[in-house]
């Protein structure tokens, strides 16, 4: 790891570039994203599905818990000096509160519109997050504003037909909420220090340690009934892929484009949550969906290209 411990960008060295490293680790993280968001609703929203959001929470933190504990408890002192306020927003925005809203979410809405409103959003939340800590920085662009009105009409265009309707209200309202914790998440992240794995360790471990008795006594464990196979399939890609590559891969690239020009790329995220969920469950998009996807794209690519700590 070569991110800066005091999260600013880092200057790389001799022959690495800090902008195509972080742009390659942005991407990763936005594609992971969007695939994951397809196999929790495969996981959540089927009918005979056997898991519940509470046990995505395991399925995603058990295993890097497990594996990172060493690195988490040499951590611990660096931990001790986060301010209370930094600490609970990175174990709000990326543990267990923000996988129980996002499973909640998923429960009622498809794989592309939970893209467009939760991390195709996410450039909007650290922007106005960003304003309202007084931390924005240089007065925004004009493409950069371009590039976040488009974010914007994307989410509109999907969320706002089931909005009208009056029948979509309770999952577009938990993947926003989702999507304002992960906004969070990537600000604590950017000012906390932490090097992208120690993040994902404590973050990890904090979770399961906070989650682990409530689900044992007080919820329905639906890992014990559930296909081995399915068991092992979803560990692998929450605990591993979800949980540990797609967060190292983001706070990489926090560290080199700075919290605002990695949170741009994830609203690339819904064009691959469309994909996975076309492959996975057979879901096709509504037209303005597929809108959506198209203003996303050209938001990221404004909003990328031009925001600047």
């Amino acid at each position: 790891m070569t991110g800066s411990t005091d999260g600013r960008p880092a200057q790389g060295r001799p022959g690495a570039s800090p902008e195509v490293l972080g742009t390659a680790a942005a991407l990763a993280a936005a594609t992971i994203w969007g695939a994951t968001l397809a196999m929790t609703r495969l996981g959540v929203a089927e009918q005979a599905a056997a898991f519940g959001p509470h046990d995505m929470v395991l399925l995603r933190f058990a295993a890097p818990a497990a594996l990172l504990l060493p690195l988490a408890w040499r951590s611990l002192d660096r931990l001790r000096r986060l301010e209370p306020a930094r600490l609970l927003a990175l174990l709000a925005g990326g543990g267990a509160p923000f996988v129980l809203v996002v499973g909640a979410g998923l429960q009622q809405a498809g794989s592309a519109d939970a893209g467009a409103l939760l991390p195709g959003t996410l450039p909007l939340w650290v922007t106005a997050a960003s304003l309202l800590a007084g931390r924005q920085g240089p007065a925004l662009q004009a493409r950069q504003l371009l590039g976040l009105g488009l974010v914007a009409l994307a989410a509109l265009l999907v969320a706002g037909p089931g909005l009208l309707a009056g029948d979509a209200w309770m999952g577009t309202g938990l993947l926003l909420l989702a999507a304002w914790l992960a906004a969070g998440y990537t600000l604590a992240l950017r000012r906390s220090g932490l090097a992208p794995l120690e993040a994902t360790a404590l973050v990890s471990l904090g979770s399961v340690l906070a989650f682990l008795p409530l689900y044992l006594f007080a919820l329905e464990p639906g890992l014990a009934r559930a296909p081995w196979a399915e068991v092992a399939m979803h560990a692998a890609w929450q605990g591993g892929v979800s949980g540990i590559a797609a967060p190292v891969a983001f706070a990489i690239a926090v560290a080199r484009l700075g919290a605002q020009r990695a949170a741009a790329f994830a609203a690339l995220s819904p064009l691959a949550a469309a994909l996975f969920g076309l492959v996975l469950m057979g879901e096709a998009p509504e037209w303005l969906a597929a809108a959506g996807l198209v203003a996303s794209a050209a938001g990221v690519a404004l909003s990328a290209g031009t925001a600047r700590r």
